[in-house]
């Protein structure tokens, strides 16, 4: 019994010794070049706080293909229970899937008959999570030396619900 023991002090101090860094010299300052740039927040929806302000929550199974829907489709879903406890949504519980066409400079997101008005905040929710599955998931290409870069314009996006008066929509803040 008195040899197990001995054998256990051993090991925990041989361990102690090799959690502590032991033997391991220090190593300096190690440069490793300037901070990535240009990596954008491409698959999320976008949600409300406490304060009502947006914030964009990742939703990495929105798939390259037809993203717009899918993101739309995740933003209808709601928050997860775990999301639900420090933020929330405008949108109407159970709205239904909209009809959703994609241009090249236009998005039409059509709501079926009898689904209710859109608040501000809903359509500002909406629209964010568009725009921002509309933007590339892959970097493009730097352009060539002495060469501008191509500005990327949003898209405009229609939402409408048919049978229902238009909405004034103000123009929404600009999506975080």
């Amino acid at each position: 019994m008195r040899r197990r023991a001995g054998a256990l002090t051993v090991t925990a101090a041989a361990l102690l010794c090799l959690s502590s860094g032991c033997g391991v010299p220090p190593s300096g300052v190690v440069e490793v070049g300037e901070p990535a740039t240009g990596m954008t927040l491409s698959k999320a929806v976008y949600f409300l706080d406490t304060e009502s302000s947006l914030h964009a929550v990742a939703r990495p199974e929105i798939p390259d293909t037809n993203p717009v829907a899918a993101a739309v489709r995740e933003l209808l879903a709601g928050p997860t229970p775990t999301e639900s406890e420090y933020l929330t949504t405008a949108l109407p519980p159970d709205l239904p899937q909209p009809e959703i066409t994609v241009g090249t400079t236009t998005i039409l997101i059509r709501f079926p008959t009898g689904t209710p008005r859109l608040t501000p905040a809903a359509l500002h929710q909406l629209t964010c999570t568009t725009t921002l599955a509309t933007r590339p998931t892959r970097p493009r290409p730097a352009p060539p030396s002495g060469a501008a870069a191509p500005q990327q314009t949003p898209p405009t996006i229609h939402i409408t619900i048919p049978n229902t008066p238009p909405q004034p929509t103000p123009t929404p803040p600009a999506c975080p």
